[in-house]
């Protein structure tokens, strides 16, 4: 799920002035994103190349040192220990970001049986979310 957390975040970068607010509301979005019942892919390959391409896009349009671009890093770093050896629940190891634990994550939303965001759902979301994102800095540097 790193390709939205990396769009949404974009997006809610824009809200901020400052990037370390900025990176410590992603942190907390990939939490409360992680609480919705979600299909998590296993290419980590070809997503984390998505998520480079990703930020490098709002990296170069909103700029490096922007609210945006450390929202999106604040949403994406938490999830670095899904793919770190000594982090794997198969080696018997322990994950620490509290929602990447069996417990909280995608929490079954009331009424909602059996609901599971789709790659597809979330590929468009994050999708439109990065067009926001980017066209939303962009509106800003000119009008600066």
């Amino acid at each position: 799920m790193l390709v939205p957390h990396t769009g949404i975040n974009a997006v809610a970068g824009n809200l901020f002035r400052r990037p370390v607010a900025a990176f410590a509301a992603g942190v907390v979005a990939h939490a409360l994103l992680d609480l919705v019942p979600h299909k998590d892919i296993s290419a980590h390959k070809a997503e984390g190349a998505m998520v480079f391409l990703m930020l490098g896009l709002v990296g170069s349009s909103c700029g490096w040192r922007s609210p945006a671009f450390w929202c999106a890093m604040g949403g994406v770093l938490p999830d670095v220990e899904q793919v770190l050896p000594w982090t794997d629940p198969a080696r018997g190891r322990h994950r620490y970001f509290p929602t990447h634990s069996r417990r909280f994550q995608s929490l079954p939303l009331p009424g909602a049986r059996g609901f599971q965001a789709s790659l597809m759902l979330q590929s468009a979301v994050s999708m439109a979310a990065l067009a926001f994102a980017v066209a939303g800095c962009r509106k800003v540097s000119r009008g600066s």
